[in-house]
């Protein structure tokens, strides 16, 4: 095989396998605000090898958010922001359930999110702009990895 040939197949196979999110977690349980509770999702991909994270699916973080992901032996730690106010990411999200039933949540600014990658549990610290804390997530995650997720349908 030609020198050139085989470092164009190693060069189109590379960014394939580095682009693969390997863990997916499903987290379920609830938002708490002011005394009041309220159940709430997030779904995340990670790709440890480039410290990634993905927002799948949420009614509480805006989806399809990309943020940095920090590992430790104990726990996947993220912060997500707030979209910025005025872009229609930040309007599609404001439509949401979550902030209906708490209208306080409008000055949500971030969110400190961490699993325990022991116990699969979820803790997230919501912040307002000031970096005081409005609320808590507390969550149980299903983890998956690329053998064991489903499938796209199309």
């Amino acid at each position: 095989m030609r020198p050139w040939l085989a470092l164009a197949a190693a060069l189109a196979a590379g960014p394939a396998a580095a682009q693969e999110f390997g863990v997916y977690l499903n987290c379920k349980g609830k938002v708490e605000i002011g005394g009041k509770s309220h159940a709430a999702h997030v779904d995340l991909a990670l790709r440890r090898n480039s410290q990634l994270a993905m927002v799948q699916n949420s009614d509480i973080v805006p989806t399809g958010q990309r943020l940095r992901l920090e590992t430790t032996p104990q726990f996947y730690t993220l912060l997500v922001n707030a979209p910025v106010r005025g872009s229609v990411l930040y309007h599609d999200w404001l439509r949401g359930e979550l902030f209906v039933w708490n209208p306080d949540l409008k000055k949500l600014h971030a969110i400190r999110i961490a699993v325990n990658r022991q116990t699969a549990a979820l803790d997230g610290d919501l912040r307002d702009g000031e970096g005081a804390s409005m609320g808590r997530l507390r969550m149980q995650c299903e983890a998956k990895d690329n053998d064991t997720v489903e499938a796209p349908k199309f």
